[in-house]
């Protein structure tokens, strides 16, 4: 199947508008605008605002693994001997 998407959609464009499509994003904007908002109580916000901070707290008193720490990188360790930073500090 040989199809130039040129060709194709300069016939698309040639064709009259479907009349369905005449104020449709009013629309959908009205039907959006008409649709009730959920809302949250206090009390569930309080709820869920207490959990996360007791899983928080309990994560750091209990902590599920022991932390190892990450092995010494060179870009964030010591410089390497032909680092720049390392070439251009010295007195020649």
């Amino acid at each position: 199947m040989n199809t130039n998407i040129d060709d194709t959609l300069a016939a698309l464009r040639r064709q009259p508008s479907h009349s369905g499509l005449v104020g449709l994003e009013d629309r959908v904007l009205r039907a959006i605008e008409d649709q009730p908002t959920a809302t949250f109580g206090a009390g569930t916000t309080l709820t869920a605002v207490s959990l996360a901070l007791a899983l928080g707290v309990f994560s750091n008193i209990f902590p599920s693994t022991k932390a190892n720490a990450a092995p010494n990188l060179a870009p964030f360790g010591t410089p390497g001997a032909l680092a720049p930073s390392t070439l251009l500090g010295e007195a020649r």
